[in-house]
């Protein structure tokens, strides 16, 4: 017998979960004041291999990514005079997060006699993988409340008329730790530093379409 399928109810439901995240980045942040735009170039060039040297032991040295360099002059403001030369550059260290000890690199590039600034990050490599895994208990909650709506309205669900899926912008992560000197225990040290990143939450919305029977 054919179903005459004119009505139909409509739910959304969201699911939120925590997840630990798997990958750290840490960020240097190279940059300093010369009288010549060679001498900025000479302090980059330096700057950047004592920063490779330090990640070394880690088996990190390769993964050491520098971009946007970038040297600008410094001006009297009548005369517009050249008094110096800044130049900044960023460079970026990605790896997993249980494949190495993040508070010996973090140490490492603190010590390593580098004026950049530094900070770390952790995050997930797979936010859209993380979000998958919520959507079939999404789609459950969803589920149910339209079978109580529909036992509320007198019908029974039947096939679904439409599901789409609402993925929640902006990324899944933090700065959980930024400093520009040494850690703890060094000389000039800002106090101790904690690496041990927090659960990231991670969330997933579907909205469906039920006909009614």
């Amino acid at each position: 017998m054919a179903t005459d399928k004119t009505g139909y109810v409509s739910v959304g439901a969201r699911i939120e979960d925590k997840v630990m995240p798997d990958r750290v980045i840490f960020s240097i942040g190279f940059g300093g004041r010369f009288d010549t735009k060679e001498a900025c170039l000479d302090d980059y060039n330096a700057d950047r291999a004592k920063v490779a040297a330090a990640l070394v032991p880690f088996g990190l040295d390769d993964e050491l990514t520098c971009r946007r360099y970038t040297c600008y002059a410094q001006t009297t403001r009548k005369r517009a005079i050249i008094v110096g030369y800044d130049y900044y550059a960023y460079g970026t260290v990605a790896a997993p997060v249980d494949s190495i000890d993040c508070a010996a690199v973090w140490t490492a590039l603190n010590t390593c006699g580098s004026h950049a600034d530094m900070n770390i990050r952790f995050e997930l490599a797979d936010e859209r993988a993380a979000e998958d895994v919520l959507i079939a208990r999404a789609v459950e909650r969803a589920r149910g409340n339209a079978q109580a709506l529909a036992a509320a309205a007198g019908a029974k669900l039947g096939g679904i008329k439409h599901i789409s899926y609402n993925s929640r912008p902006g990324d899944y992560g933090g700065v959980y730790c930024a400093a520009m000197g040494a850690p703890d225990g060094v000389s000039g040290g800002l106090g101790e530093t904690v690496l041990d990143p927090e659960p990231i939450e991670v969330e997933c919305s579907v909205d469906v379409e039920w006909w009614l029977e």
